[in-house]
């Protein structure tokens, strides 16, 4: 596991002279067992689960895909009275990146994942594709099934349109919510498909991330509380 220091910086307000408040934790990246079909980890045009903003960014736009947009988040913005928390630095992060195209006379897609907070590593967590076939241009739906089982095996779940595979501690299993799971859906007319969903999905890791947020919010609310009720005023009754 990787770990590094993450702070938050208290800003006075209303003329509090050198009020400042420093709060650390440790930022951990946790191990993770991964589905591996055929031996390597399950991607859409090699953009998976684990990789950070800057190994996205490098992979789909060397495939001619823009960045389109993104949220990007403060870990931690509040306000208590007089005393003022603004998250700075490495604390303010993408949840979420998308990135279009290409565009051409055949398909439009796109790409969109979710990250993680800097407090478990910031890796992405959530990986979903879209892409939407022109004037019946798109594969035949045997082909493209063909295709998505060579790649990644055959499914947990096969509906012929909506195909899942639910895994656990790396294993691949037929049925259950497990800790992780991927999706592709298909929508087709007649014997082509017409547009496609894929979503490959780390719910533990999403879990945890969600966790370490709460838990951290919570440890600065107490100082931040602390620091303001030093401050407050005495009555004169």
């Amino acid at each position: 596991m990787t770990c590094s220091l993450l702070a938050i910086a208290v800003i006075p307000v209303c003329a509090q002279e050198g009020l400042s408040l420093q709060v650390t934790v440790s930022a951990v990246t946790p191990q993770s067992e991964l589905f591996r079909p055929n031996g390597q980890p399950a991607d859409f045009l090699g953009v998976g689960l684990t990789q950070t903003v800057g190994d996205i960014r490098k992979i789909l736009t060397g495939q001619g895909f823009s960045d389109a947009n993104s949220a990007t988040l403060f870990l931690l913005d509040e306000e208590y009275f007089t005393v003022e928390i603004v998250a700075t630095g490495a604390n303010r992060y993408p949840t979420y990146a998308i990135w279009s195209g290409p565009e051409d006379a055949t398909a439009s897609q796109s790409v969109r994942v979710e990250f993680a907070s800097p407090l478990t590593g910031q890796r992405s967590t959530d990986v979903r594709r879209f892409v939407s076939y022109k004037d019946g241009r798109g594969p035949l739906l045997e082909t493209l099934r063909s295709a998505i089982i060579a790649k990644y095996g055959a499914p947990s779940v096969d509906n012929e349109t909506q195909m899942t595979w639910f895994w656990n501690h790396g294993q691949l299993v037929k049925s259950g919510a497990h800790d992780k799971q991927m999706t592709i859906g298909m929508e087709t007319a007649s014997d082509y498909v017409k547009r496609v969903a894929y979503s490959l999905a780390d719910i533990a890791a999403s879990n945890a991330d969600r966790d370490a947020v709460n838990g951290f919010r919570e440890s600065v609310e107490q100082r931040a509380k602390a620091v303001r009720d030093g401050h407050a005023t005495t009555p004169k009754l």
